[in-house]
C-alpha cells in the first residue's frame, strides 16, 4: 500500500501580476501570472522532487525545510480553495491543501551587517 502525503500550500499575490505559492510542510516556491498558474507550477516540482526522492528511497521533499511561521499564518487566515476549482490534479500519493492569502506573507531573514574595509 502506497503511503498518502500531505502537501499544503498558500498562494498570495506578490505585486499586481504576479502571484506566488509557497510549500509549508516543505518550503518550495513558485511564481505565476495567476493563481492556477502557480499552484500548478508548486505541482510540477512537488511531483519532480518526489519522483527524484523516491528513486533515492527518501520521504518526497524530505530534504527540505518548512516554511517561515509567516507562511503558515497566512495559510491559516487564508480562504481555501480546491484543486478542482483551478483545474488541477494532485500527483499520485499527495494530499494537497490551498489557501489564498489574504496578506502577503513577511520573511524574517536575519541582516548581516556590511563593513567596509579601509
Amino acid at each position: 500500500m502506497n503511503r498518502q502525503y500531505r502537501f499544503r500550500l498558500v498562494v498570495y499575490q506578490d505585486v499586481p501580476g504576479l502571484w506566488v505559492g509557497r510549500g509549508l510542510d516543505h518550503d518550495i516556491r513558485a511564481e505565476g501570472r495567476t493563481i492556477g498558474e502557480t499552484v500548478r507550477a508548486l505541482l510540477r516540482m512537488i511531483q519532480a522532487h518526489g519522483a527524484f526522492d523516491t528513486c533515492d528511497e527518501r520521504d518526497p521533499l524530505s530534504a527540505l525545510p518548512a516554511a517561515p511561521q509567516s507562511c503558515w499564518n497566512a495559510f491559516g487566515s487564508g480562504a481555501p480553495i480546491t484543486l478542482a476549482q483551478l483545474g488541477a490534479a494532485a500527483p499520485p500519493c499527495c494530499d494537497v491543501s490551498i489557501a489564498i492569502a489574504r496578506h502577503r506573507p513577511v520573511d524574517h531573514h536575519p541582516r548581516v551587517p556590511v563593513h567596509a574595509d579601509a
